[in-house]
C-alpha cells in the first residue's frame, strides 16, 4: 500500500456545539483537591499567598495543555497537501476554542477567588470590631461594680463602726453598773459579817470562859484523886516491902537448919557417893552440850551485855554528847534491837529467877501502849469461844508487852542529861523523875558490871570482902527491876500530867490567837480560803491539840515497838507531841477531854491542815508556812501589815513629843516578858520576871530618872533569851542587830544634849524589834512541830483523823441519808450517766490500745486547723505527782466510778462553786476544787484563742511547722499573760494573739479575731459547746485512766479534735489533782457513799 493510502485512513470528528460538549464532559462536582481546600477552617489569607497560589495554577495548567498538545500531535505520514492544510486549519481553530474556553474559566475562576477573599476579608473586620466593641462594654460594665462594691464596703465599715462605739459603750455603762451594784452589795455584807462577828466573838468568849472555870474544876479534882492514889501506893509498897522483909528473914533461918541437918546427914551418904559422881558427870556433859548449843544459835547474856558496852552508852560517856547527837543515836535501829535484846533478855532472867514474885507492872505498861481501838470487826468471837481457855491464852499471848521497852529505857538517859529539853517546867514530878532515871541508870549499869565483870567488881576499892559483900547477878538484876518499876511510874504519871498543862495552854493560847486574828482580818474571804489561814494557823501552837489524836492513831496502828517515837522522841519539842496517856481510849473519843476544852473553830482548824497535807504529798507543808515567803498581795497580809505599821507609826509619834507617854513602854515590856514567859521553860520563868520588872521600870518613869543602863540590860537580857532559843542559822542575825542597838544606845547614854524621847523613841525600837523575832521564833516552832507530825499524818493515820473528824460532825454512815443531803443529791444526779460514760470511755481506750482510732484521730471538717497533729507523743508509764497516794486507774467499781465522774462534772460547770452547791464530803477541799474549776476554764479559753489563731494563719496559706511553732508560742505566751494577770480581759488577749500576726493588714485580722473571740466565748455558740465538750472528754480520759500508760496517747487523741493536742500536760495535771481528790475521798468518806448508795430514796 502507498504512502497517501496509508495516510487517508484517519478521520477526526468535532462536535458541532463546542459549548455544549464543555459542558457535557466537565464534572458536575468540585475536584477533590478544590472541596478539600474549601472544607478546610477558613483563615486570613494574605495578598502573597493569593498570587503564589495563582502561579502554581498557571504553571500547572501550561503543563496540563503541554501533555494534552503532545497527546493529539498526529504522526507524520506522506503529506497531502490539500488535506494537511485542513487538518491544520481545523486543528488551529480547536486550539483557538479551547483556547478561549480556557481563558474564560481562569477569568471565572479568579473573579470568584476575589469575591471569596472580599467575603474573607470583611468578615474578618466585622469579628474585630464585634470583639473590641464587648471588650470596651464589659470593661465600662467592671468598672461600674468596683466602684459601687467600694461604696457598698465604706457603708459598711461606717456601720460595723457604730455599732461597736454603741455596744462598747452599753458595755461601759453596764460594767460600770455592776462594780457600783458590787461595791455596794460588799459593803453591806462586810458590814453583817463584822456585826455577826463581834457578836460571835462575845459569845465564845463566854462559854470559853465557863469552859476554862469547869476544866480547871476537873483538873483540881484529878489532881487530888493522883495525889491519893499515889499515897495509898506508896502506903501498900511499904506494906508489902516489909512482908517481904520478914519473909526474907524467915528464909534465912530455915536455909541455916536445913544445912545444919544436911551436914549431918553427909556421914550416912558415903556408900551413894560414886553413883551421884557419875551422875553428876553426865549432868555436867549434858549441861556443856546445852550451854554451847545456844551460845551457838542465840547468844548468851554475857554476849548481848558485851555488844551493849560497845555502844559506848553509858552515863559518862553522855555528858559531853550534844542533845541532837545522843537522839541521833538513840534513834538508830541498831542500837534499839541492841538495848531491846539485852531488856528482853534481863526479863527472861527476872522471870525464871522470881516466878510468881515478879511485881505486876501492866497497868502502866498499858499507858504507853493503849489497847487497838478496833471498829466492826469482820468476824466477832462468840461468848462461848471468849471463855474458853485456849481463847485466853491466844489473847494474852497476842496482847503480851515487853517489860522493858527499850525506847522508855533509853529516855532515862535523856532525862537525866539533858532535862530543860524535854519538859515543859521544873516541878516535883519532874523532879522526881530525874532522879528516878538517875537511879535507874546507876543500877542498871551496875548490873551490866557484875554481867561482864563479876560480883566482886561492885565492891569499892577501900573496903573489904568482910564488911561489905558483893552483889551477885540476882540481887542486882532485882534492884534494877526496882528503880525500873519505879521509873516507869514516875514516867507514866509525868506524862499525864503534861497532857494535863498541854491542854490547858492550848485552851490559852486558842483564846490569845482568835482575838488576834479577829482584830486584824476584816475580810470575810477568810471562812472560804483555806490556803489564806494556813499562816495564821502555822503561826499559833494549837496544833498540838491535833498531836495526842494523831498520835493516838498512830498507836493504834503500829506494833509494839514503834509505840513510843512521839512519847519519847529526843527532840526539843518532844514534850509537846506526846500523846495522852490516860487509860483506853480516853484520849481520843472521851469529849471531856478535848471537844470540851475548845469550840468546833479547833476542830475545824486542825481537820483543814491534816487535809492540806495529806493532798500535798509532793511537798512539805510545813515549808508552805514560812513567814519570810508570805503572800503580799493576800489582802489579809496588806491589811495586817498597815495596821501594824499604823500601830507603830502611833507609839512612835507619841514618843516624839515634848512629854512622851511612857505608858506605851511599860505595856511593850509587859508584853515582852508575857511572851519570853510563854515561849521559855518554866526554870526561865522566874528570872524572867524578876529581871524584867514592869513595876520598878513604871516607878523609874513617872520620877523622870530615866536610866538607860537598866532599860539597856532588860534589853540585852531579852535579846539573850532570844539568842538561846532561836535556831543557829538566826543567831547570827539576831547578834548584828543587838550589836547595833546596843551601840546606839551607848552614843546616845553618855550625851547630856538628848532628851527623854530620844530615849524612849529608841527604846520601842528595841522592844519591837524583841517583839518581831519573838513572832519569827513562835512560827519557827509551830513549823518545826508540824515537820515532824508530817510523815505521819501522811500515812493511814491523817486518813483515820480525817475519817474520825467527818463523823463526829456529820455523824455514823448510818445517818448518811439525813446529814448529807448535797452529797446524797449529787450521787443521784451523776448515777444515771456514769455506766454509760464508762463504756464510752471504754470504747476508747481499747480503740488507743488497738490502733483503730479511724477518724477521731483526724479534726472534723469545720475545725480543721492543723494542730499539733504531726507531734508523736512519747509514752512512758506515768509517774505519780503524789508520792503519798497512788493515783491508779479506775476499775469500774461503783463508788470509784461515781465519785471520779461526779467530781469532774461539779468542776466542769461554768458557775463557781460555793459552799451551799459543794457537797458535805468535799467542803475542806473548795479552794482546792475552785483552782481546779479555774485551770479547766482557762484551758478552754487557750484552746480557743489557739483554733482561732490557726484558722486565721489557715487562711494564710501557712505551712504547718509554722503553724505548730505559733500555736506552741501562743500557748506559752498566754498562759504566762493568765498567770501573771488573773483577772486579764479581752484586750490583753488580742494583745498577745496580735504580737503573732506580722502581716500588713494585722489590724483588720486583729478585728477579726476579736469578734470571733467574743462570739466563740458565749455559752450558746456552737463552736465554745463542741471545745467544752471536747476538753471534759479529754479530762474524763486522764481522771479513768489513772497511771495507765496509754493515758497521755488516748488525751492528745482527743485534743486532736480541736487543734490543741500541746495542752494535754496541762489536762494530765489538772486530772491527776482529780484523781487525788477522789481517792482521798473514797479512802475517808467511802462507808457514807456506800450507805447513801444503798438508799437512793
Amino acid at each position: 500500500m502507498t504512502e497517501p493510502e496509508r495516510l487517508g485512513g484517519i478521520s477526526l470528528s468535532f462536535p458541532v456545539n463546542e459549548e455544549d460538549t464543555v459542558t457535557t464532559t466537565s464534572p458536575k462536582t468540585l475536584p477533590r483537591r478544590l472541596r478539600r481546600r474549601l472544607l478546610e477552617p477558613k483563615s486570613p489569607v494574605s495578598a502573597a499567598e493569593i498570587d503564589s497560589k495563582l502561579r502554581e495554577a498557571d504553571l500547572r495548567r501550561q503543563q496540563y495543555y503541554e501533555s494534552l498538545s503532545s497527546k493529539a500531535r498526529p504522526k507524520m505520514r506522506s503529506p497531502r497537501s490539500g488535506s494537511i492544510e485542513e487538518l491544520s486549519q481545523r486543528l488551529e481553530s480547536k486550539l483557538n476554542a479551547a483556547e478561549q474556553k480556557r481563558l474564560s474559566i481562569l477569568e471565572k475562576e479568579l473573579a470568584r477567588l476575589a469575591k471569596m477573599d472580599e467575603a474573607r476579608q470583611a468578615a474578618k473586620n466585622g469579628l474585630e470590631q464585634r470583639v473590641e466593641k464587648e471588650r470596651d462594654e464589659l470593661e465600662s460594665k467592671v468598672e461600674e461594680r468596683v466602684l459601687k462594691a467600694e461604696k457598698n464596703r465604706m457603708l459598711l465599715f461606717k456601720a460595723m463602726a457604730q455599732r461597736r462605739a454603741a455596744k462598747r459603750q452599753r458595755a461601759a455603762q453596764s460594767l460600770m453598773k455592776k462594780a457600783i451594784q458590787e461595791t455596794r452589795y460588799k459593803e453591806s455584807v462586810r458590814a453583817a459579817i463584822y456585826q455577826k462577828r463581834a457578836a460571835a466573838e462575845s459569845k465564845r468568849m463566854g462559854i470559853l470562859e465557863a469552859e476554862r472555870r469547869r476544866a480547871n474544876a476537873r483538873l483540881t479534882r484529878v489532881f487530888g484523886a493522883a495525889s491519893s492514889v499515889r499515897s495509898q501506893k506508896e502506903a501498900e509498897r511499904r506494906k508489902m516491902k516489909d512482908r517481904l522483909e520478914e519473909r526474907l528473914q524467915r528464909a534465912k533461918k530455915l536455909k541455916a537448919q536445913y544445912m545444919r541437918r544436911r551436914r549431918g546427914m553427909d556421914s550416912c551418904s558415903s556408900s551413894r557417893s560414886e553413883t551421884m559422881r557419875k551422875n553428876q558427870v553426865h549432868l555436867v556433859r549434858m549441861l556443856v552440850r546445852c550451854w554451847r548449843r545456844f551460845a551457838k544459835y542465840k547468844k548468851s547474856t554475857f554476849v548481848l551485855a558485851r555488844a551493849y558496852h560497845e555502844l559506848g552508852i553509858n552515863e559518862k560517856s553522855i555528858e559531853s554528847v550534844p542533845f541532837e547527837q545522843f537522839a541521833i543515836q538513840m534513834n538508830s535501829v541498831s542500837v534499839i534491837q541492841t538495848v531491846k535484846a539485852l531488856l528482853d533478855r534481863l526479863e527472861i532472867r527476872l522471870t525464871l529467877s522470881k516466878a510468881s514474885n515478879v511485881e505486876n507492872i501492866n497497868h502502866l505498861l498499858k499507858h504507853i501502849f493503849p489497847p487497838v481501838r478496833r471498829g466492826k470487826s469482820p468476824s466477832p468471837m462468840s461468848k462461848g469461844e471468849q471463855n474458853s481457855p485456849n481463847s485466853k491464852m491466844g489473847y494474852q499471848k497476842l496482847k503480851k508487852i515487853a517489860r522493858y521497852p527499850a525506847r522508855i529505857f533509853l529516855c532515862a538517859y535523856m532525862i537525866k542529861q539533858h532535862p530543860g529539853a524535854i519538859f515543859r517546867g521544873r516541878g516535883e514530878h519532874e523532879i522526881a523523875l530525874v532522879e528516878s532515871a538517875t537511879c535507874l541508870i546507876r543500877e542498871f549499869e551496875l548490873l551490866v558490871k557484875v554481867i561482864l565483870e563479876g560480883p566482886e567488881s561492885t565492891l569499892p576499892g577501900n573496903v573489904s570482902f568482910v564488911a561489905q559483900r558483893p552483889k551477885r547477878f540476882r540481887s542486882q538484876l532485882e534492884a534494877f527491876d526496882k528503880a525500873w518499876c519505879s521509873y516507869l511510874e514516875g514516867f507514866v504519871v509525868w506524862k499525864i500530867n503534861d497532857a494535863k498543862l498541854l491542854e490547858k495552854d492550848l485552851a490559852r493560847t486558842q483564846e490569845s490567837e482568835l482575838s488576834e486574828v479577829s482584830k486584824h482580818t476584816s475580810s470575810p474571804k477568810i471562812i472560804d480560803s483555806g490556803l489564806n489561814q494556813k499562816t495564821v494557823k502555822a503561826s499559833s501552837p494549837t496544833n498540838r491539840a491535833l498531836f495526842s489524836e494523831t498520835d493516838g492513831a498512830r498507836e493504834s496502828k503500829a506494833p509494839a515497838d514503834s509505840h513510843l517515837p512521839s512519847s519519847s522522841s529526843p527532840s526539843p519539842g518532844s514534850s509537846n507531841l506526846s500523846p495522852s496517856l490516860n487509860s483506853g481510849s480516853e484520849a481520843i473519843s472521851t469529849p471531856n477531854v478535848v471537844a470540851n476544852s475548845f469550840d468546833a473553830a479547833l476542830a475545824s482548824e486542825n481537820e483543814v491542815i491534816v487535809n492540806e497535807i495529806v493532798h500535798d504529798n509532793s511537798s512539805s507543808f510545813a515549808d508552805s508556812l514560812d513567814p519570810n515567803t508570805g503572800d503580799t498581795s493576800n489582802l489579809q497580809v496588806r491589811v495586817k501589815e498597815t495596821m501594824e505599821k499604823a500601830f507603830w507609826d502611833g507609839v512612835m509619834e507619841s514618843m516624839k513629843q515634848s512629854q512622851p507617854d511612857f505608858s506605851w513602854v511599860i505595856k511593850l515590856m509587859k508584853e515582852v516578858r508575857d511572851e519570853l514567859c510563854e515561849i521559855s521553860p518554866k526554870d526561865w520563868r522566874q528570872e524572867i520576871v524578876q529581871t524584867i520588872d514592869t513595876d520598878v521600870l513604871s516607878q523609874l518613869l513617872a520620877s523622870g530618872n530615866v536610866n538607860m543602863g537598866y532599860l539597856g540590860n532588860i534589853l540585852e537580857f531579852s535579846l539573850g533569851i532570844l539568842l538561846k532559843l532561836s535556831a543557829p542559822a538566826n543567831e547570827e542575825e539576831i547578834r548584828v542587830t543587838h550589836h547595833k542597838l546596843m551601840t546606839e544606845l551607848g552614843e546616845i547614854v553618855p550625851t547630856d544634849g538628848h532628851s527623854n524621847s530620844s530615849y524612849a523613841v529608841l527604846m520601842v525600837k528595841g522592844l519591837r524589834f524583841v517583839l518581831q523575832q519573838i513572832q519569827i521564833l513562835k512560827k519557827e516552832i509551830s513549823k518545826s512541830r508540824l515537820k515532824l507530825l508530817e510523815p505521819l499524818l501522811k500515812g493511814p493515820a491523817g486518813l483515820e483523823y480525817l475519817k474520825k473528824s467527818f463523823s463526829s460532825r456529820h455523824g455514823s454512815p448510818d445517818q448518811a441519808s439525813s446529814s448529807l443531803p448535797l452529797t446524797k443529791r449529787w450521787l443521784l444526779s451523776v448515777r444515771g450517766e456514769a455506766e454509760r460514760e464508762w463504756k464510752e470511755h471504754k470504747d476508747a481506750l481499747s480503740a488507743v490500745i488497738n490502733n483503730h482510732s479511724g477518724s477521731s484521730g483526724l479534726p472534723s471538717t469545720t475545725m480543721r486547723t492543723g494542730g499539733n497533729v504531726s507531734s508523736v507523743s512519747k509514752v512512758n508509764t506515768p509517774s505519780s505527782p503524789f508520792p503519798g497516794i497512788e493515783l491508779s486507774e479506775c476499775k469500774g467499781e461503783t463508788v470509784d466510778l461515781l465519785v471520779r465522774i461526779g467530781l469532774l462534772k461539779m468542776v466542769s460547770e461554768i458557775g463557781g462553786l460555793t459552799l451551799e452547791t459543794v457537797p458535805e464530803t468535799f467542803q475542806l477541799n473548795l479552794s482546792r476544787l475552785r483552782d481546779v474549776q479555774s485551770q479547766i476554764q482557762k484551758i478552754t479559753l487557750v484552746s480557743i484563742s489557739v483554733l482561732i489563731l490557726q484558722q486565721t494563719l489557715v487562711s494564710e496559706n501557712s505551712s504547718s511547722i509554722d503553724m505548730e511553732a505559733i500555736t506552741r508560742t501562743c500557748i506559752n505566751r498566754l498562759y504566762e499573760m493568765l498567770d501573771a494577770k488573773p483577772d486579764a480581759g479581752l484586750s490583753e488577749i488580742m494583745e498577745t494573739l496580735s504580737e503573732l500576726l506580722d502581716s500588713n493588714d494585722a489590724e483588720t485580722k486583729k478585728q477579726v479575731i476579736a469578734n470571733m473571740l467574743v462570739k466563740s466565748l458565749q455559752a450558746g455558740d456552737a463552736v465554745f459547746t463542741h471545745v467544752s465538750q471536747t476538753i471534759y472528754l479529754a479530762i474524763r480520759a486522764a481522771v479513768l485512766a489513772g497511771n495507765n500508760t496509754k493515758r497521755k496517747q488516748l488525751v492528745e487523741t482527743m485534743l486532736r479534735k480541736i487543734g490543741a493536742a500541746s495542752l494535754s500536760d496541762k489536762v494530765i495535771e489538772v486530772s491527776d489533782i482529780l484523781v487525788l481528790v477522789a481517792t482521798v475521798s473514797r479512802s475517808v468518806h467511802g462507808l457514807w457513799y456506800e450507805e447513801l448508795l444503798k438508799k437512793p430514796n
